[in-house]
């Protein structure tokens, strides 16, 4: 369905969840920013939803027909509050497809909003790909059932996750809005009932097994090379030629970029002297993510040039060869 605008477009499906249907939208950097809001709605709510944000050049209008990983930190530090979200990023085209299904599964089965970053390098790139990855059904949303009395909707369970009702579910009736709330779904400003939503909605992200679709590793060499998006493939050209040349390169190309996976990124870094994050855009944002997010090995350095140009392999392989001789 086409929207008015991005304002709209969020809360409709906002609404079309809370009705039991999976719904998803798509943007670009100013049409999430609009979207921030509503969002906050469906994290304190409690609704599923998925935003893809196709990345371009900005701030603001930038440079609308051309690539940029510019928006990592609205994406995930973007929303007031503490305000947990997914954030997936595919990375290649192919992946577009399977990373926003896992993107779909995770947020049904979390109950959580989504963004899944992608950028206007894929979205304007042909290719010939194969066919995308089965994933597999998981366990899909937990609906509360007829008769379940009293209803809590915000039940603090061992998974964080509690079920929700579709409307008109007998003896289920619940509100569903942007103030706190105790587990009944009645507003509430008590300290004690805030702490244990905001523990509730942070712990069912914190805990939940990811598997190893967090991100792709290949490799194990000292140097290691931590990029997401559509800077994998030329990060991944680079890494190969690095190898021919005697360095003993690994890749890492993050899929979930949140919530942080601290003891995945530990073991997919061990042994690593040297690291290089690679991504595009001018503030290095992944990289500043990462150091507030984990404990990087070795030394840590930050590789990033902002659209319209893209990542090219060579710069790349120019900056693992300069930093593996320092």
């Amino acid at each position: 369905m086409q929207a008015e605008d991005e304002l709209a477009s969020v809360n409709m499906i906002i609404g079309a969840s809370y009705g039991g249907v999976t719904s998803v939208t798509a943007t670009a950097g100013p049409g999430l920013s609009l979207m921030t809001e509503a969002i906050g709605l469906a994290v304190a709510a409690e609704i599923p939803i998925v935003v893809i944000n196709v990345m371009r050049g900005g701030p603001s209008t930038g440079i609308p027909a051309k690539s940029e990983q510019s928006d990592v930190n609205i994406a995930v530090l973007g929303l007031h509050g503490d305000a947990p979200r997914l954030v997936v990023a595919p990375n290649s085209i192919g992946d577009c497809v399977t990373a926003t299904q896992w993107a779909t599964h995770l947020a049904e089965e979390l109950q959580s909003p989504a963004i899944v970053l992608s950028d206007q390098y894929f979205g304007q790139t042909r290719a010939v790909v194969d066919p995308p990855e089965d994933i597999g059904k998981t366990g899909g949303r937990v609906t509360a059932q007829a008769g379940a009395e009293p209803y809590r909707r915000y039940a603090v369970t061992a998974s964080g996750v509690s079920p929700m009702a579709v409307p008109g579910t007998p003896g289920c009736a619940y509100t569903a809005d942007g103030l706190e709330h105790n587990e009944r779904g009645l507003p509430s400003s008590q300290a004690s009932d805030h702490i244990k939503q905001l523990d509730k909605r942070a712990k069912k992200l914190a805990q939940y097994d990811y598997g190893k679709r967090w991100a792709d590793i290949e490799g194990d060499g000292d140097f290691a090379v931590v990029t997401f998006g559509s800077s994998t493939g030329a990060a991944r050209e680079a890494a190969v030629r690095a190898q021919a040349d005697g360095i003993k390169t690994r890749l890492v190309s993050l899929r979930l970029l949140a919530p942080a996976r601290p003891e995945h990124m530990a073991k997919a870094l061990a042994g690593a002297k040297n690291v290089l994050v690679v991504e595009q855009n001018h503030t290095g944002q992944l990289y500043r993510y990462l150091r507030a997010e984990y404990d990087m090995p070795g030394k840590v350095r930050s590789f990033c040039h902002p659209g319209p140009l893209p990542m090219r392999p060579d710069e790349i392989h120019q900056q693992i060869t300069k930093w593996s001789r320092s």
